[in-house]
């Protein structure tokens, strides 16, 4: 995987741990095949080429894609897989025989006299024989590289398809760098055009899972698709190397990524070289100074190299020149960037040392850049300077890169002595130890007598960052945060200004850390007017009313801010800002119950902007939502990616909640002893967490063990639900409400119909008609709740919901009721609950629920088996227990016959 470019391809995880299973560096038996590369994602393509050569009609295809795209492994696939028996010829052009003529027809001409080459009507008329006398149907010629193919050779293949004597497949980069006969061809449409375009975030999943054996954290999928641009022939150096270098890590039988500080970079300085290496003299800086600095803006790069350097290599296909926000320009192959900046890093060459030194001494670099850069100096093994160090650490934290601010830090000597150095690691999530080393040097530094005022209330703000992720506010907050109020306060002009409105924003984060919901949405509530303000500042306090109005149910409101963040110019803000407000939007959708639209979204940030978003996170919360939701099959695959990443980095704590969530997917799919080995695992002592992660813990926790053991998970839900009513989260309330009454308390009902009716979210509408159907005993309306509850995604309460129509049905109710309440039930998993729990019945306890099924009584079971009465009710009463349900109707329902 390369690390290289710009601060987005530098993200990645870091730590080490397991708490179970295989333990970092043991392979899967199936390695890296060193055979024939699978070709995932191509079906498509492959399967129109197909198509088309089975066409007695058509004279071939025309490929296009860029360089490592996998056009040539389409068309390979395609041809080798064509029913029949067929005559294929592969030709490529080569620069070395681009000025010969017909010297890609080599291999056809030489069994035939050589004056027939010299005379084009002739030739044309032999190679029509030949082909004319080969066994099969017409012959397929594979034309591949066509930008070097000479023109004789092109116009020969072209006249021979015009002919009907050859199929043709064509491959080329561009349509404008084709030979005109084939171009012609096209135009004529005796050949199609088929585009190969870049994998998909979810080819690049599959791809890498079946070459490396084993399944892939999103994080490390994320990476290689990333810095790959999605090219497979990029993926397959990347793939190997990411492997042998422990760029990805297998544990527990998972490849997870594992960040390598940069003076560990192991790039490969073979892989990709050669069309860099090439170039010389102002060109050779050109692709020098790129490849080391990232993505530089045009007009910077053009202030130290020839505007004609630029152009010419754009026109060779080495560097693109991008549009977006102001042009700016880039290496186009990120595989051969990052080898040939390996390279650079172990052989510097004078010229480009020379002009980095240029660029650094007059020019303010942007801050990926100033960042590659400085990670390029370590890897290099220069000297660099402490004030670099420093700014580099405090970029890397604006931009959300965590593993480069420990790395530049690490590098600099004494970093607890220096006041910006603490202050930026104390921006980072810590561990235990970490903090208390944190705030062991912001003390010993908030000793010194002469020390600036700005730095001293800066400190204190770090000092109370720290804080709040290790112990709960209340314990030290008050007297804190008069300490911050004063010190802020003493700085004048624009620093205090500065460190005020961080004071602010700490006060926000302390009362979402602690769930203080209310407090947020009336403090900051003025910034719903404020709507054109996209400042850093702007955009983290609206992301955190977002959450807040969407925790106390204010879903309309929270919708209106969510489309001004969205609007958000993607330049106005730091992407650590944006980060944070993106997460608040998630939160505030799955509050909602719009669980697709914030799987969407998680899916879109991955694929557009992966700078705000961190992907252990991601693929975590994804895993969240649709174990929430129960839909226990798609979370799982997701979860235990994201457990095994997290046990490498887990900065939002987010390990346990998720270990709670796979346990409430285990047991939802039937797999008991599992779900209770992750419930054992969520029961460890834990550092302390914030209230979300507390709290979503506990929630699966809960769950998980009313499937398990018919805990009073519906009695512990409406506690809860209290809880947050109290504290004005009627959000949240709604959330749990709707559980207790689906796992049963239904005398909450009444107090659910009135809370959804307050709320309006898609959750509310479906929970609405679930405790109207229960208030009203109408099994129409619990069916009309279960179409509602399928339609937005939570088949936890569909299936509830199904399964209560079920059982309310009455003999004179429409059957269709019936019919369609059992078809949602198969699509959930309360369905394939409510049939393993059947299948856990003895044999003659199975026969007891069968006869209570058919309307016998405890009397007639005990005459027909010959025992007591009360033999007949234990195990009526064990049957009952074992199924979780309280009445002989419910018993009936499980057992009736569909």
């Amino acid at each position: 995987m390369t690390q290289y470019m710009d601060a987005a391809s530098l993200h990645s995880a870091g730590g080490v741990g397991s708490r179970f299973g295989m333990g970092a560096g043991v392979f899967p038996d199936e390695r890296v095949p060193r055979g024939v590369w699978p070709l995932v994602g191509r079906d498509a393509e492959t399967g129109r080429v197909k198509e088309v050569l089975l066409d007695p009609n058509a004279s071939g295809v025309l490929i296009v894609g860029a360089a490592g795209q996998g056009k040539t492994a389409v068309a390979r696939h395609a041809v080798n897989t064509l029913p029949g028996e067929a005559e294929v010829l592969y030709i490529r052009g080569s620069s070395i025989g681009a000025g010969v003529p017909y010297s890609a027809l080599t291999v056809l001409l030489v069994d035939l006299d050589e004056r027939v080459a010299r005379h084009p009507l002739v030739l044309l008329t032999a190679l029509q024989a030949l082909f004319g006398r080969m066994p099969g149907s017409r012959p397929i010629v594979v034309v591949d590289n066509v930008e070097d193919l000479d023109p004789e050779s092109a116009a020969v293949l072209a006249h021979l398809a015009s002919v009907e004597s050859v199929r043709l497949v064509v491959i080329t980069e561009q349509l404008q760098r084709t030979p005109e006969p084939f171009v012609e061809l096209w135009r004529n449409q005796a050949l199609e055009r088929i585009d190969v375009e870049p994998l998909t975030l979810e080819q690049t999943r599959e791809l890498v899972e079946k070459v490396l054996g084993a399944a892939v954290s999103r994080a490390l999928v994320v990476a290689l698709w990333t810095d790959s641009g999605g090219k497979a022939g990029n993926l397959r150096a990347m793939i190997p190397l990411a492997r042998d270098s422990g760029q990805a890590e297998y544990r527990e039988g998972i490849w997870t990524q594992r960040w390598l500080p940069p003076e560990d970079d192991v790039a490969d300085s073979r892989i990709g070289v050669n069309s860099l290496d090439a170039t010389s003299g102002e060109a050779r800086k050109t692709i020098a100074l790129l490849c080391i600095l990232g993505t530089l803006p045009l007009p910077m790069l053009l202030r130290y190299v020839p505007q004609v350097e630029v152009d010419g290599l754009q026109q060779a296909g080495l560097v693109r020149v991008l549009w977006s926000d102001g042009p700016t320009v880039t290496i186009d192959d990120p595989v051969a960037g990052a080898a040939f900046r390996a390279a650079l890093a172990r052989v510097p060459e004078p010229a480009v040392t020379e002009a980095l030194d240029e660029i650094e001494r007059h020019e303010d670099l942007p801050p990926a850049s100033d960042i590659v850069l400085t990670a390029w100096l370590m890897q290099a093994g220069a000297p660099i300077t402490g004030t670099r160090l420093l700014r580099s650490a405090r970029y890397a934290n604006q931009l959300a890169i965590p593993h480069l601010v420990r790395s530049f830090l690490a590098h600099l000597s004494g970093w607890q002595e220096h006041p910006d150095a603490v202050i930026e690691y104390a921006r980072l999530a810590l561990d235990h130890s970490e903090a208390d080393g944190a705030r062991s040097a912001i003390d010993s530094l908030l000793q010194a007598p002469d020390l600036q005022p700005a730095v001293r209330a800066a400190l204190r703000l770090a000092g109370v960052r720290v804080r709040m992720r290790q112990a709960p506010a209340e314990e030290w907050l008050p007297t804190a945060l008069v300490d911050c109020e004063a010190d802020c306060s003493a700085v004048p002009g624009a620093d205090g200004e500065h460190l005020r409105a961080e004071l602010i924003l700490l006060r926000l984060e302390l009362s979402l850390l602690d769930g203080r919901y209310l407090e947020v949405a009336g403090s900051s509530s003025d910034l719903l007017t404020s709507t054109l303000d996209y400042s850093s500042t702007a955009i983290r306090t609206k992301g955190m009313l977002m959450l807040a109005l969407a925790a106390t149910g204010q879903h309309e409101r929270a919708g209106v801010l969510g489309e001004v963040l969205a609007r958000s110019p993607h330049t106005a803000s730091s992407p650590r800002d944006r980060a944070e407000a993106h997460r608040s939007s998630v939160l505030s959708l799955a509050l909602a119950g719009q669980l697709d639209e914030a799987l969407e979204r998680l899916h879109d940030v991955s694929s557009s902007h992966r700078d705000v978003q961190d992907e252990a996170w991601a693929e975590s919360m994804a895993g969240l939502l649709l174990a929430g939701s129960g839909r226990s099959r798609d979370a799982l695959p997701l979860l235990l990616p994201a457990m095994a990443q997290l046990r490498m980095d887990d900065r939002f704590g987010l390990l346990p909640a998720t270990e709670a969530a796979a346990a409430y997917a285990y047991a939802l799919d039937g797999q008991d002893e599992a779900a209770r080995a992750y419930l054992d695992l969520v029961a460890q002592p834990e550092r302390y967490r914030g209230w979300v992660s507390r709290h979503t813990t506990d929630y699966f926790t809960v769950l998980t063990a009313s499937l398990l053991d018919e805990s009073g998970g519906a009695q512990v839900m409406l506690r809860a639900a209290d809880r947050e009513l109290a504290r004005g989260n009627k959000g949240i309330e709604l959330v749990l409400l709707t559980q207790a009454v689906r796992l049963g308390e239904h005398s909450a009902a009444h107090r659910l119909s009135v809370r959804s009716s307050e709320l309006g979210s898609p959750l509310a509408g479906s929970s609405l008609l679930l405790s109207k159907g229960i208030l009203a005993q109408d099994p129409a309306l619990l069916l009309e709740a279960a179409e509602a509850a399928l339609t937005i995604g939570h088949h936890d309460l569909a299936g509830s919901s199904a399964l209560l129509a079920v059982e309310l049905r009455a003999r004179d109710d429409d059957p269709l009721i019936f019919v369609r309440a059992e078809q949602i039930l198969r699509q959930t998993s309360v369905e394939r609950r409510r049939s393993l729990t059947r299948q856990a019945l003895t044999e003659r306890e199975r026969a007891v629920a069968r006869m209570v099924a058919r309307g016998a009584s405890n009397k007639d079971i005990a005459a027909a088996e010959h025992w007591s009465i009360r033999t007949a009710e234990g195990y009526v009463h064990r049957a009952m227990s074992k199924l979780g349900v309280h009445n002989r109707k419910q018993l009936r329902s499980v057992f009736a016959k569909r």
